[in-house]
């Protein structure tokens, strides 16, 4: 559903800034690639928080209310601002001139709809994810058949608001399909909220770009040390558990295998340990 909302908004965005604002296709196209790409850059905001500080529940349910907020100020913005006089927006009608409160309150509303979108997008797959445990025969079907169903939604999310929001919208009806969006994200917040009691938490594990870091100095240092094929031979603490506490081990990969080397006990580190 948040799917929906948020396509609901992004599909008709420079027909609604060349109509209703008067910007021509050049500039509407140029705004709704930076708008585009905001949304990318707060993907990353929104990974890091999860990770490293509030987890992933807090920070979907955080990216989320401010996802429905700036649907909720755009549809405002919409309807007791921008569609004047009444009924403009369409192919024949076109909107008057509006002034720079108007502007600004219309660009704060669709880039607080960027943060919130951007923010838990790539947190939601993984909270979903956490709910399931691999090491379980059965939990590890269910949770293929989740992302199954997680995808097919999305896609249907997706596939309405291009067909049906989308005809409502080049229509001239602006209004009813942003606040369609803006109830649809609504009840995907509050759906979410409902299973709060069900669902398994894992704290965050603070910032991992210093221990990216001191891997990839490792590895550096140790940049004359041959790498042999498997993972028998790299240090871990535990082999059922990750060496941070209340984490998940990853499973060793040959990708990146420069990064082994960092894994592999030198004499130096055997030293070191023994001071």
């Amino acid at each position: 559903m948040a799917t929906l909302a948020f396509f609901g908004v992004g599909v008709n965005l420079v027909l609604f800034l060349t109509r209703v604002l008067g910007q021509d296709n050049a500039e509407a196209a140029n705004s709704v690639s930076k708008w585009t790409g905001t949304v990318y850059i707060f993907s990353l905001l929104g990974a890091f928080l999860s990770d490293s500080y509030w987890g992933r529940y807090k920070t979907c349910a955080i990216f989320q209310a401010i996802f429905v907020v700036g649907l909720v100020l755009l549809s405002i913005s919409s309807s007791a601002f921008l569609l004047y006089p009444k009924g403009c927006g369409d192919e024949e009608t076109p909107c008057g001139t509006h002034s720079t409160f108007h502007i600004v309150f219309f660009y704060l509303a669709i880039y607080m709809v960027a943060l919130g979108n951007g923010g838990y997008q790539p947190t939601i797959a993984t909270f979903g994810a956490d709910q399931f445990d691999e090491e379980d025969p059965k939990e590890g079907h269910s949770k293929i058949a989740f992302f199954s169903f997680f995808y097919l939604a999305l896609n249907l999310g997706s596939l309405f608001s291009n067909t049906i929001l989308g005809y409502f919208e080049d229509q001239g009806m602006w209004t009813l399909g942003f606040w369609a969006s803006a109830g649809s994200a609504f009840v995907a917040l509050v759906l979410f909220l409902i299973g709060t009691p069900r669902y398994r938490h894992f704290k965050p594990q603070g910032n991992p770009l210093s221990r990216f870091c001191q891997v990839l100095v490792a590895a550096i240092r140790k940049w004359k040390v041959g790498i042999m094929p498997g993972d028998d031979h790299l240090f871990e603490t535990d082999k059922n558990e990750s060496a941070i506490k209340g984490d998940r081990r990853i499973l060793h990969t040959e990708g990146f295998r420069f990064l082994d080397r960092a894994a592999i006990m030198t004499p130096n580190d055997y030293a070191t340990d023994e001071e």
